[in-house]
């Protein structure tokens, strides 16, 4: 483990650390202010590419086995924020959930579609989380029910029996659970959050909404910063 802005060398070989940049994206795929900047997160995805750096998407659970009643208030918070979200970023929202009786806001099932995927299909994690995100906020459907994966799994090329199968296995589970785990071990406590990791060393330079050209700003010169 990587203890946030602790100098930990030894524990890579020198010209290992000195080559490695990791990018760490701590989000959950029903944050708010994650779908605020998700076209963000895919420049920076691109950006890493280009600069040779990892990126590394983490889920961090926000709401993990739910918790907040859905009353007046709460409903009401959340459509507070979902329209500031839209005025700020352009991002568009469906307000039907809000319309609803009932509605458990646990976003455990929607981080272990997540896992899920990438335990099958590596390369399709963030294109997987980012469809989540896209499929709850505009159309208002429900990421704890199977079937809500079953059009972004053929998007993603990925079998949706596969996919269902790894979906509701223990292992899936405690993978997902074991990123909510990674996410506490490197200081998050909010989302969106963005960490560089460099030399063994980790900073956070973003937590919650910034620009697009703030975050890419930011992460080139923690990583510049970063000997």
């Amino acid at each position: 483990m990587i203890t946030p802005g602790a100098d930990t060398k030894g524990a890579l070989p020198e010209r290992e650390k000195n080559s490695l940049v990791t990018v760490h994206y701590v989000g959950d795929p029903m944050c708010s202010w994650c779908w605020g900047i998700a076209n963000s997160v895919r420049s920076l995805a691109q950006l890493c590419q280009q600069r040779g750096f990892q990126f590394v998407l983490t889920n961090g659970g926000l709401r993990a086995g739910g918790g907040d009643k859905w009353n007046a208030a709460f409903r009401n918070f959340l459509r507070h924020e979902w329209q500031q979200i839209n005025l700020v970023t352009g991002q568009p929202f469906s307000y039907s959930l809000l319309e609803l009786e009932f509605f458990n806001y646990d976003t455990e099932p929607a981080c272990r579609a997540v896992v899920s995927a990438s335990l099958i299909r590596p390369e399709s994690k963030l294109h997987f989380f980012h469809e989540t995100q896209k499929k709850f906020y505009t159309e208002s459907a429900d990421p704890k029910l199977p079937g809500f994966y079953q059009s972004i799994c053929e998007e993603s090329g990925i079998d949706f029996a596969d996919f269902k199968k790894v979906f509701e296995s223990r292992a899936a589970l405690l993978e997902t659970y074991n990123e909510f785990r990674q996410a506490r071990e490197y200081g998050v406590n909010a989302f969106p959050s963005i960490l560089v990791e460099k030399s063994g060393v980790m900073q956070k330079v973003i937590t919650g909404y910034s620009s697009e050209e703030e975050i890419l700003r930011r992460v080139l010169e923690s990583e510049a910063r970063i000997k």
